[in-house]
């Protein structure tokens, strides 16, 4: 029999509201919790020495197996994306220090869920790739494959807005403010305001011939925004852009892959990952600060996290999860 780990692809990640354990979401609908203070408790100076000692692993089922696209974590919730459905599980069902390594697999506790329609006259399921949770106003946003953006109230899970613009699906969204932002696989980043159903402005990276990459396809498969920049990759190459000016400052053609997945601007630092041998960490020159090996051949997910202690991980085609401390180097790896 095919050992199915060979086949994981692990396509989202998020920290317990503590800060303490890590879970991770997979293709065959797998959560697995892992205690952070077990897995990297050689190596780690812990700001909360209570915390409970626990196994060090334990996973969960999703209903029908159903692919886990996507996470976040709320006060009282995990949320999680699937196909076609959102579901909220409380996390006293998840933290428990009763799960043990060799616990068998539990089906998921849901607590509430938010069906996504399909589109008329179609038998499809709708994937929900990405969500943001403003935690200030506990609306939800989800970006889906039905090349819509949508904002959920979670206090009645009703629809509030949709942001209708994108002709294909939605890989990534940020939110900065009353900014939603959104990349697609049509190849175009579209800037909204929460309050109105229309996009303000419209960016397609593959018409700058420097940024173009016909072998690898239009594209935008991350984007993350702050008040001054917009960085975003795919099948375009990594571009760091000037919001004001809507223009690229800087194609970062020092870095290698196939396909970026991952951004992030952290600290006037820049972060991006795919489909590559590494994760870098750039300048806002064309400049490569730092590069890290990673496990997955391509990374999806990447989260980090300050408190209670300062840790990044990265996952993605493959069982393995990268754990950094310092994101000069990799501590060590999970899941072997």
């Amino acid at each position: 029999m095919v050992n199915s780990k060979y086949y994981t692809t692990i396509l989202s990640q998020t920290f317990s509201p503590c800060g303490n354990y890590l879970i991770t979401g997979n293709n065959y609908g797998i959560l697995t919790v892992y205690n952070l203070k077990n897995e990297l408790q050689s190596g780690v100076e812990f700001k909360d020495q209570n915390l409970s000692a626990g196994g060090r692993s334990y996973e969960f089922e999703m209903i029908r197996k159903m692919q886990i696209n996507s996470m976040e974590s709320g006060e009282k919730f995990l949320i999680i994306g699937g196909v076609g459905l959102i579901v909220g599980v409380d996390w006293e069902t998840i933290i428990d220090n009763n799960f043990g390594e060799n616990s068998k697999i539990e089906p998921l506790s849901i607590s509430w869920s938010i069906n996504i329609p399909s589109p008329k006259d179609s038998m499809l399921t709708i994937d929900v790739n990405c969500l943001i949770l403003n935690k200030e106003d506990n609306v939800l946003y989800a970006g889906c494959g039905d090349n819509t953006v949508y904002a959920f109230n979670l206090e009645c899970g009703d629809v509030i807005q949709k942001f209708e613009g994108h002709s294909d699906f939605i890989h990534s969204i940020d939110k900065l403010d009353d900014t939603i932002v959104s990349a697609s696989e049509d190849g175009s980043v579209l800037f909204w305001d929460v309050r109105s159903k229309e996009y303000s402005s419209k960016i397609i990276p593959s018409n700058n011939p420097e940024i173009k990459r016909p072998n690898l396809g239009n594209w935008v498969g991350s984007v993350t925004i702050t008040n001054d920049w917009m960085l975003c990759g795919g099948g375009t190459k990594l571009s760091l852009w000037n919001r004001s000016m809507a223009a690229p400052m800087t194609v970062y053609n020092c870095v290698e892959d196939s396909g970026i997945h991952v951004t992030k601007l952290m600290d006037e630092t820049l972060y991006a990952g795919g489909c590559s041998k590494y994760f870098y960490q750039l300048s806002f020159t064309d400049e490569i600060l730092c590069k890290i090996e990673t496990s997955p051949v391509t990374v999806f997910s990447c989260v980090n996290q300050e408190n209670p202690f300062k840790v990044t991980c990265l996952a993605g085609s493959s069982y393995k999860i990268d754990v950094c401390t310092n994101l000069n180097y990799k501590m060590t790896t999970l899941g072997i």
